[in-house]
């Protein structure tokens, strides 16, 4: 099965991105002094990461651990859902707003203020 361009792209920009040397600034900044059109097209790929990236965040979260990249990625997919609300995107394909459904790991009993019947008042002097 052959691998799309997107796919091989996107498994080389991994593989860079793990390499000590390299330097995201540079790349950001190569990316950003593209024609409009271009920027778009990067802007939406960043948007779908941020997106993933949130979704990982709220399975960790539950989890217990999370990073900082998380946290701000989980941010920022508040903003950008935040900005779909106010205005219309027509030139861009943004994520869709995900409504996250978490199964807990432990079942969470509600708790129970006040007396029950089983309980006495403990102000009463019997």
């Amino acid at each position: 099965m052959s691998k799309t361009q997107e796919t091989k792209l996107a498994e080389q920009l991994a593989n860079l991105a793990d390499d000590h040397w390299f330097n995201p600034a540079i790349f950001g900044r190569y990316l950003a002094e593209q024609p409009l059109y271009t920027i778009d097209r990067v802007m939406e790929m960043v948007a779908h990461i941020i997106s993933e990236q949130a979704k990982v965040y709220h399975l960790q979260r539950v989890r217990g651990t999370s990073s900082e990249g998380l946290l701000l990625a989980n941010e920022l997919n508040e903003c950008i859902k935040a900005y779909q609300e106010m205005n219309v995107i027509n030139n861009l394909t943004l994520p869709k707003s995900v409504v996250y459904n978490l199964k807990r790991e432990v079942k969470v009993e509600p708790r129970q203020y006040g007396w029950t019947e089983e309980d006495k008042n403990p102000f009463d002097q019997v």
